[in-house]
Parts: structure tokens; C-alpha cells; sequence
């Protein structure tokens, strides 16, 4: 029960991370707005969008968190043994090929932005990748 208390708390930590980048990713948007943004910034305002991230970001990364936490704990059971800074090197590397498979395709899209993109995968990468398991260990 602590670890999944832990692995929300986590979630919340990268809800901040990610609350933060996307919001002031959406700043720039609005500075600068690229052409396929324009009927969307039509429609729906910008504050409007801001909020919407802040509402949905902290419930969905905090479920997210909690996943983690259990894929930890079925990690620690399944594959013990520690390295490249973890007490699980299995869950840490799988953390990781996420965060980049999670990642490269928001590069893509997102290319006026690579800055608040490669901060999220970071963020993740950090918080569910090292964090967690620290803690939880």
C-alpha cells in the first residue's frame, strides 16, 4: 500500500513537471501560432486550454503513477538486481525506452518546441525511472 502511495505521489510530482512544460509550450504557441493551430485557437482560448491541462494532468498522472508503482513492485519480484543508479536496473531501463518511445514522436510534431518536450521526457524518465524506485527500495 505504501508504494502505491508513493508511485501516486510520484504521479503528482510529474504532473507538476509536465503541467509546467506544456503550459508554457502553449504560451509560445500563442505567440507564434502555427498555421495548423489557428481554427483550434478559434474555437477553445488559450486559457481555456491551460486550465484543461491543469485539471486533467494532476488525476491522469497520479493513475499513471500508481501503474508504475505496481510494474515496480512486480519488477522488484520478477527481476531483482540493481544498477545504472537504481535499485532495479530491469524497471529503470524499461522507464527509460518509454520516456524515448514517448518522446520522439512529440519531437516530431512539436518541432518549434523540442525544449518543453525533451523536459517532460526527462521529467519522466527521472521521476518513475529513479525517484520511485529510490524511494520505494
Amino acid at each position: 500500500m505504501g508504494t502505491l502511495i508513493l508511485g501516486t505521489a510520484a504521479g503528482f510530482l510529474m504532473a507538476s513537471v509536465f503541467v509546467t512544460a506544456a503550459v508554457l509550450m502553449l504560451f509560445a504557441a500563442v505567440r507564434n501560432t502555427p498555421p495548423a493551430l489557428v481554427p483550434i485557437f478559434a474555437k477553445v482560448s488559450p486559457s481555456s486550454l491551460a486550465l484543461g491541462t491543469v485539471v486533467l494532468g494532476y488525476p491522469t498522472w497520479g493513475a499513471i503513477g500508481a501503474v508504475m508503482s505496481v510494474l515496480y513492485t512486480i519488477s522488484v519480484e520478477q527481476l531483482p538486481g540493481g544498477g545504472i543508479g537504481s535499485p532495479n536496473q530491469a524497471f529503470t531501463l524499461g522507464v527509460l525506452v518509454v520516456a524515448v518511445a514517448m518522446a520522439a514522436p512529440f519531437l516530431v510534431l512539436l518541432r518549434r518546441q523540442p525544449a518543453g518536450v525533451v523536459a517532460i521526457g526527462l521529467g519522466f524518465a527521472g521521476v518513475f525511472g529513479w525517484l520511485l524506485p529510490f524511494f520505494a527500495a
